[in-house]
């Protein structure tokens, strides 16, 4: 009986038309500072930190970074911040999908310019917010999982996720015992996954409130869509 969704953020509920503001920092680095670039997105991703501001002033103290550099690197964060849009229909579908379950957010991203949550009316959705810079996890470890589970208080079996990315969200849930709806907005091949997964495969969010209704109703995963 699934009695909670949780839902990924970036490119399932939100987009950017620019990059991944990380990407974008490599532009900026010299060679020598970005093979430092993944150490840096991973502490970004599982550290809070209070703004662009506080990040940059951290990781200055190890890459001595140029007064014009410093402020290309904060603009990156927060000209993405700006340009990030919601995909359509997305709170009519979170409202509908509330009238079914409790819903939840699990997303790998900075504890900064997230202001994006209130400005897009998303806050109000999620009383449980797993962010990886708060959690020290990213999807797909096990511990961001089992964290936003645990703040549920829910077993494995009680919940899905819902998201884009195939190792991140779909192979993390199932690892984890949840159930998976994997968003494939640009009709990729499937990769090899277990016969028996309980993984069902749509290719926007219009059918979440559906699908979930149709396996609290006692559909395998195989047959939830019909």
């Amino acid at each position: 009986m699934i009695r909670a969704v949780v839902f990924d953020l970036w490119n399932t509920l939100v987009y950017s038309p620019g990059e991944n503001p990380f990407q974008l920092l490599g532009d900026l680095l010299t060679p020598q500072q970005f093979e430092k670039l993944p150490d840096m997105q991973r502490d970004g991703m599982t550290r809070p930190y209070a703004d662009a501001e506080a990040f940059i002033a951290a990781w200055d103290k190890e890459l001595h970074f140029s007064p014009e550099q410093k402020e290309g690197l904060i603009t990156i964060f927060k000209r993405s911040e700006e340009e990030v849009r919601l995909y359509p229909e997305i709170l009519e579908i979170l409202a509908r999908t509330r009238s079914l379950a409790r819903v939840a957010m699990l997303s790998n991203t900075q504890s900064f310019s997230l202001g994006l949550l209130d400005s897009l009316g998303l806050s109000a959705h999620f009383r449980v917010k797993g962010i990886s810079a708060e959690l020290g996890f990213l999807k797909p470890e096990l511990g961001a999982f089992e964290a936003v589970q645990k703040k549920l208080g829910l077993f494995p079996g009680e919940l899905a996720m819902v998201g884009d990315s195939w190792s991140d969200d779909v192979e993390g849930a199932l690892n984890a015992g949840w159930t998976a709806l994997w968003v494939n907005r640009k009709g990729k091949p499937r990769p090899g996954h277990a016969p028996d997964a309980e993984l069902v495969e749509i290719a926007d969010l219009s059918l979440v409130p559906e699908v979930i209704e149709r396996l609290q109703a006692g559909a395998r995963c195989s047959t939830c869509l019909g």
